[in-house]
């Protein structure tokens, strides 16, 4: 199983207040805000974490066929603070652990979260979206992935789809046939990404 999650931190930085009072402590634990207060970039700190989250809500999600979000549920090995980038973290109440790496740059970060750790991703990407309008991200994102999938697999890219299932998963189609992989899109700001992983059920 796998999740993913774009922060562009340009907008995030706009349109987010993270310090405005008690936004800290409805979303993070107290080891998690201490890991932000001591962050030599604390928007960073809290973008990265929150999307960390965002990554794992999406497996819960897939995994329990409900939407899902109580994210101080959510939580970080504090062991792995020191690593930043390669992260894990386990959901009060479940016995899953989640493995979860992000790419950190100025302007944005990709984070990618995964059930399993030896399982591999098919392909991943993180992309520029030159308008950053709602509607043109998801259109973007869903083009990048369905080209992508349809030259790994010497497909057209014309008989694809991605269809949402009745809880708002996003599965792929050839021909409206169900196809045996696992997606996860996401976009923010001028920022898109996905994954996919084969699904071996």
């Amino acid at each position: 199983m796998i999740g993913n999650d774009i922060v562009d931190l340009q907008l995030a930085q706009k349109e987010s207040n993270w310090k405005r009072p008690r936004f800290l402590q409805k979303i993070f634990t107290e080891e998690e805000q201490d890991f932000i207060h001591a962050a030599p970039n604390k928007d960073t700190a809290v973008w990265l974490l929150w999307s960390g989250k965002e990554s794992v809500y999406k497996i819960i999600a897939r995994l329990q066929k409900r939407r899902f979000f109580a994210p101080k549920k959510i939580v970080f090995c504090t062991d792995d603070f020191s690593r930043r980038e390669n992260l894990t973290a386990k959901v009060v109440s479940t016995e899953h652990t989640f493995f979860i790496q992000s790419v950190v740059t100025d302007t944005h970060i990709h984070t990618i979260a995964q059930l399993d750790n030896h399982k591999k991703t098919l392909s991943a990407d993180c992309f520029y979206i030159a308008q950053n309008d709602y509607k043109t991200q998801g259109q973007s994102t869903r083009k990048h992935l369905l080209k992508n999938y349809a030259e790994m697999n010497k497909l057209s890219d014309t008989d694809l789809s991605i269809q949402k299932d009745e809880w708002k998963i996003p599965h792929l189609y050839y021909k409206n046939k169900k196809q045996a992989v696992i997606i996860s899109m996401a976009h923010h700001g001028y920022y898109g990404g996905y994954v996919l992983m084969m699904d071996d059920k």
